[in-house]
């Protein structure tokens, strides 16, 4: 066989096994489809839910001023002791109705009169009064059991009080030594306590179930008597405090000790922060 015979039949075997491989291909095509894309659904548009509400904001219920019990009610027997100008005992009977009032002062009439200007109109407006309100003078108060004379207003029904009140005890300049002062106005508190718990021949001082009401301005020096543990340790039980509110009597002006004119008339008690002690005889 020529050479050129020979490549002739090489090509056409070459061309014969090429079509063997096409139609092989085909034929696994056909018994193995491609796989095809999953078609796409196009998901349909959903109407946009209706937004929710911004939320409103829950009105804060008002904070509830604390009611604290009211010892100067208006059948109650009230005895106030270490009173100054008597401002404390005009609002009690003209604001608070309180009708059965006796009133005491440490100093005399005569003293008052002359450290207190104010003190001559208040006097006249508490005894011009149907009943005039009682007022004592010279009274000590961690002696008030053995005056006779200081029983309740309406004595037809009591001899003892259901309430007695000693509006910012303080014994005055003493001493300028901070703690002379503390054991002197601790001395003169549970004198006073002792001296509301004392049994007299009419009766005892105070009723049974009977409040004692002390009002003292805050921070110190007044911190340091300790007014609660004095209390206690004389016998009577610690009921609560407050802070005392200043507008709920009005036409009361606290007054210091020393008067007016020693003391200085500009300075002005109600301006301070002060609380008011209540406590029970047991």
């Amino acid at each position: 066989m020529s050479k050129t015979k020979t490549k002739r039949a090489r090509r056409e075997l070459k061309r014969e096994g090429q079509k063997k491989l096409q139609r092989s291909a085909k034929a696994a095509s056909k018994a193995h489809p491609p796989a095809s894309k999953p078609p796409t659904t196009t998901k349909p548009k959903s109407k946009p839910s209706n937004p929710a509400p911004a939320p409103t904001s829950t009105p804060s219920q008002p904070v509830q001023k604390h009611t604290h019990p009211n010892p100067f009610t208006t059948y109650a027997n009230i005895l106030l002791v270490g009173e100054g100008d008597f401002s404390f005992t005009r609002s009690l009977a003209l604001t608070h109705g309180c009708a059965h009032l006796v009133a005491s002062s440490y100093d005399s009439e005569s003293t008052l009169l002359s450290k207190y200007p104010s003190f001559a109109p208040i006097r006249s407006t508490l005894t011009s009064l149907t009943p005039p309100v009682p007022l004592y003078h010279s009274i000590d108060a961690t002696k008030l059991h053995t005056y006779k004379h200081l029983r309740p207003a309406d004595d037809d029904t009591s001899a003892s009080f259901d309430v007695i009140c000693f509006m910012f005890p303080h014994t005055g300049g003493l001493s300028t030594d901070v703690n002379r002062q503390v054991r002197a106005n601790q001395a003169l508190l549970v004198g006073f306590f002792e001296s509301c718990l004392k049994d007299t021949k009419r009766g005892p001082m105070l009723d049974a179930g009977g409040k004692v009401v002390v009002a003292l301005f805050e921070g110190e020096p007044y911190t340091l008597w300790n007014v609660r543990d004095l209390a206690r340790h004389a016998g009577l039980r610690v009921v609560e405090s407050w802070g005392f509110e200043w507008g709920d009597y009005p036409g009361y002006k606290h007054v210091r000790t020393l008067g007016v004119v020693e003391g200085g008339g500009g300075w002005r008690g109600e301006e301070r922060r002060a609380r008011m002690f209540l406590f029970e005889k047991v």
